[in-house]
């Protein structure tokens, strides 16, 4: 795994540029960019891998990473992250194992930040404390509708799809019944004559 730490103090404005930090004012952001540092990956080096104890959240200045989840046959890719898209996030706020694995698609640029700093500053500061925490908050509901929705709609469509295969299975048996009827219709006309 190549790791590259380049020097500089990011700009604010990247960070306010993501959902979860754009409620920060400047003084706020800068605060929160002096605690990180930027790391450059090569193509293939596993950034966060599952399962591990999650120490920092990332934010993509140029290329792409993978989420994916499970390991070799049973791999799942849940989503590919580009520029100013972020991951690792929870890994600021729970002491929760990783939920999936993240490697680098192409060359990639983060902005970083450790937990261990961002929680010293938000022990500092409590009403950047509070901001952020709210913000995590009101990401968290937006994540849990979406999935909830997106959870409806499978369910519905896999109830369409019941009910579509019940309704095809009663037709059949339907055409079935009405072509025995009319045999058994026929042979008692025929029986008759």
């Amino acid at each position: 795994m190549a790791l590259d730490v380049f020097e500089g103090n990011p700009g604010s404005e990247m960070l306010q540029d993501t959902f979860l930090f754009r409620n920060l004012n400047f003084g706020e952001a800068q605060a929160l960019s002096r605690l990180s540092h930027y790391e450059r990956r090569r193509r293939g080096d596993l950034i966060i891998e599952e399962g591990s104890l999650g120490q920092a959240l990332f934010l993509i200045q140029s290329g792409r990473v993978k989420v994916l989840k499970g390991e070799g046959a049973r791999q799942e890719e849940l989503a590919e992250l580009g520029p100013s898209e972020l991951f690792g996030e929870m890994s600021l706020i729970e002491d929760a194992l990783t939920s999936a694995s993240v490697v680098a698609e192409s060359d990639v640029e983060l902005l970083v930040i450790r937990r261990a700093d961002f929680e010293k500053l938000l022990s500092e500061n409590e009403a950047l404390a509070l901001k952020v925490y709210k913000s995590f908050c009101r990401t968290l509901s937006e994540r849990l509708r979406r999935t909830s929705q997106e959870l409806g709609h499978s369910l519905a469509q896999v109830h369409l799809g019941e009910r579509a295969g019940g309704k095809a299975k009663r037709s059949q048996a339907g055409k079935t019944a009405k072509k025995s009827a009319r045999k058994k219709s026929s042979r008692k006309k025929g029986a008759k004559s």
